[in-house]
């Protein structure tokens, strides 16, 4: 990485130019040096597979898709721009990425490079950095199963009511990692279509160096971390049915409760309604024992039902 401010770097041998949040200027001076012309914001943004491939002025333009700023609470898609064009290799990005910091302090540490060796590198280091936001997702998902079905059993075992606010708080945050780890998944598919172009020896006709057997290892650990995208999006989808199971049980639950008690006083009601119809001739009317005869009836007549349940586990 070099500074192309400075006049002796331009007399010496450049073999990496990095264009972080490059401004018209510095585009229109990387393009007269190296003769090609570099793509916009926006079309570093363009949805077509074929937008972002392609081959112009014996140059590779590879354009890729990460996800960035996972610690923060708002992660955003961001695009990075790679140009093979002779011995030089020509990043453009619009946002400061963890990989590509770490990397330039690797290189800074080493004596011998040269363009083939910082692409390579630099894709190995977007991998390892893909392959630990999963790991974090992982770790995420690990807790969040345990914060439900753990708390769920201990809840059962102490009979303590449930606690709808934690499901539905379980609810929101496996929505929030299965978006991220959807976003992974189409970063990671686009890297993979980025590795295969690069390593493909007929994408440029003009280009002599082959990048294939280089490039195999990188492709087979994003083959692998696709697949561990894969299992955690399936258990996304299992947690999300075991949670809306859940919610669904609880709400049973209350429903049953409601059914029991309309069922324990609908015979009391019975009772009384019996009783306190306005009919001249009534029974027990005139006996100074009616009330309490119709209140111990009320009460047997609400307590059986409540028994028959007990017996029968309904609750």
């Amino acid at each position: 990485m070099v500074g192309l401010d400075e006049p002796e770097n331009l007399n010496g041998e450049i073999f990496w130019i990095d264009l972080l949040t490059p401004n018209a200027e510095e585009l229109r001076f990387a393009e007269k040096l190296c003769f090609i012309e570099m793509p916009t914001k926006d079309e570093m943004r363009e949805i077509e597979a074929t937008s972002r491939l392609y081959c112009e002025d014996g140059a590779r333009f590879m354009t890729t898709t990460v996800l960035s700023r996972v610690e923060t609470d708002e992660p955003i898609i961001a695009e990075i721009t790679f140009i093979l064009k002779e011995k030089v290799l020509i990043t453009i990005r619009h946002t400061d990425s963890y990989s590509f910091r770490m990397f330039s302090q690797q290189l800074l540490r080493r004596t011998d490079t040269n363009r083939d060796l910082v692409f390579i590198g630099l894709l190995e280091s977007l991998v390892d950095r893909q392959a630990d936001v999963l790991e974090r997702f992982g770790a995420d998902l690990d807790a969040l199963s345990k914060k439900v079905f753990v708390s769920q059993h201990r809840r059962k075992e102490k009979e303590d009511s449930p606690d709808t606010d934690d499901l539905r708080d379980a609810l929101e945050e496996l929505g929030r990692v299965g978006d991220l780890i959807t976003r992974q998944r189409d970063a990671l598919v686009n890297l993979l279509r980025m590795i295969t172009f690069a390593g493909n020896e007929d994408s440029c006709l003009s280009s002599h160096d082959s990048l294939y057997v280089p490039l195999r290892p990188v492709s087979r650990d994003v083959n692998s971390l696709s697949e561990y995208a894969s299992f955690l999006s399936n258990k996304i989808n299992f947690m999300l049915d075991a949670v809306l199971g859940l919610i669904n049980i609880e709400q049973n639950d209350i429903v049953k409760v409601f059914t029991i008690m309309s069922v324990v006083f609908l015979p009391p009601t019975l009772i009384a309604s019996i009783f306190g119809m306005n009919f001249k001739s009534m029974p027990l009317l005139d006996s100074p024992w009616g009330f309490w005869v119709s209140l111990v009836m009320m009460v047997l007549a609400g307590a059986i039902p409540l028994i028959i349940f007990k017996l029968k586990r309904y609750i």
